[in-house]
């Protein structure tokens, strides 16, 4: 059997140990301890803390001197990992003409330069749409809003409305019949036989479309022709392209001759738009076009010298002859005649007066989904000549409708009107309202009973409206707000 080894230690040996180092411990504690020995540590700490600065100096000297020497190595994009630029479809072509960071960094800036011109361009582009073409290409549904300040107007109502409303289906009916029969031509027209008007329908994008069916006669050749030429104004789109392109420079006229007037204009307008830095000059311009082609108001921007220099500016000439420009520019609307012959021709004698007539005329945008004609074979020999053509045409007319955002303001300036209340007025509030007034009717000890069966019937009113006003269109959401309004009105329940 093995014996366990034993491990001997020597007791006095490791007392010796530990006196010593207690000697030394103590002998140190001693030292800071004395305040005559404070001097000394001070300088002490002072020469340790100077030599690690000179050697992190020195160290810090050595690196950037390194640093420095390999700089230019540091910019080359050959140092790094750049597979994920070269994947990509946007920075590969990048990546090949640049050798350095600063290449990348000088793309990048030249990028961000060309956005910012390409947007403003864009922006410019769109000015004469934003702030007249739209309120043509596209009316809104929503005729109680003033276009260029947004205000609505709450006594557009009855028979004001009536009067007012485009869309209404004797104004309608109207327009679209003389859109077909009158073709700026004293000596042509044609007959309308028949039209039908769709039902007007919104969509969820904001726009609206409606139907219209016309059958017509056209009693020549040329009254056939000017009606096909008119049908496809604002159905093609590179019509309405040139149409923008000229009210495009048009503006840059206005703004670069006009200068004066417009600042007249500007302080004039004063209080309908403000002044200061904040006005819009462009806003302006156009309201003042705008009131000018439609309101009958006074004409200051466009003369026949602004007409003149769109249209040399447009086909881009400078050292030509009027004749020459005159025709390059009819040439260029030729998709357009009535408005190419119409500024082109006879120059020089009233070209503001028909630029406003061709706007007058300009129809909304629409499609054309059907158009079936053929010509009328004469009963005689002797009117063989006068070729007549019968047609049947549809078309989808487009506008803008009222979105959620104009029914709620429209809400709201109602029941402000109504009781001078901060909120939206709503089908529920109306209730509440009748409600109410019954209530207090009940109380008063000499009933006028036909006050209360007009109140009752009123009641009944607005419940099956309530019931309905969730499913209805925006456009339709208006009408009742206003005639929801009008009732509180005149039964006396508003303030």
């Amino acid at each position: 059997m093995l014996e366990r080894p034993t491990m001997k230690i020597d007791l006095q040996k490791m007392k010796n140990f530990l006196d010593t180092v207690k000697k030394s411990l103590g002998g140190l504690y001693d030292f800071f301890r004395d305040n005559k020995n404070n001097s000394k540590i001070m300088l002490l700490i002072a020469l340790i803390t100077s030599g690690l600065a000179i050697y992190f100096a020195i160290q810090l000297s050595i690196d950037i001197s390194y640093l420095n020497a390999q700089s230019s190595d540091l910019y080359k994009l050959s140092r790094y990992d750049v597979r994920t630029l070269e994947t990509d479809t946007l920075t590969n072509p990048i990546l090949k003409s640049s050798d350095t960071i600063k290449d990348i960094l000088q793309e990048n800036i030249f990028t961000q330069w060309e956005i910012t011109k390409y947007t403003d361009y864009l922006s410019s582009l769109q000015i004469p749409y934003t702030y007249l073409l739209q309120y043509i290409y596209l009316p809104s549904l929503n005729i109680w809003k003033e276009k260029y300040t947004n205000k609505i107007d709450t006594n557009l109502i009855w028979l004001k409305f009536l009067e007012k409303n485009p869309f209404n289906d004797i104004t309608l009916l109207q327009k679209r019949g003389d859109f077909f029969k009158n073709l700026g031509d004293n000596n042509e027209s044609n007959d309308v036989t028949d039209m039908k008007i769709g039902d007007l329908t919104e969509d969820a994008t904001g726009y609206f479309s409606m139907p219209i069916t016309v059958s017509f006669t056209a009693n020549s050749k040329r009254a056939f022709l000017l009606l096909v030429d008119k049908l496809s104004i604002t159905s093609n789109k590179e019509n309405i392209s040139l149409i923008d392109e000229f009210f495009y420079y048009l503006r840059d006229e206005i703004k670069k001759d006009k200068s004066k007037e417009i600042q007249t204009l500007e302080s004039k307008y004063t209080t309908i738009f403000g002044s200061g830095e904040s006005i819009n000059q462009d806003k302006i311009i156009w309201y003042h076009l705008y009131n000018r082609i439609f309101n009958g108001g006074q004409n200051t921007l466009i003369d026949d010298t602004i007409i003149d220099k769109t249209i040399k500016s447009i086909i881009s000439c400078n050292n030509e002859s009027d004749e020459i420009c005159y025709y390059k520019f009819r040439e260029r609307y030729r998709n357009i005649p009535t408005f190419g012959y119409l500024l082109g021709t006879s120059f020089g004698t009233n070209g503001a007066e028909n630029l406003k007539k061709f706007i007058q005329e300009l129809p909304p945008l629409f499609s054309i989904k059907n158009f079936e004609f053929d010509k009328v074979k004469s009963p005689t020999l002797a009117d063989a000549s006068n070729n007549q053509y019968q047609g049947k045409v549809t078309i989808v007319v487009y506008g803008r409708s009222a979105s959620p955002q104009e029914v709620d303001q429209i809400a709201q300036v109602l029941w402000q009107k109504c009781l001078w209340e901060n909120k939206a007025l709503t089908t529920e509030d109306g209730l509440n309202i009748i409600q109410s007034a019954i209530v207090k009717l009940s109380d008063v000890n000499k009933i006028d009973k036909g006050y209360s069966d007009n109140l009752r019937e009123l009641k009944w009113l607005i419940e099956q409206l309530n019931k309905d006003f969730p499913d209805l269109s925006n456009y339709k959401k208006t009408i009742k707000l206003f005639e929801l309004y009008r009732m509180l009105s005149d039964a006396g329940l508003c303030k």
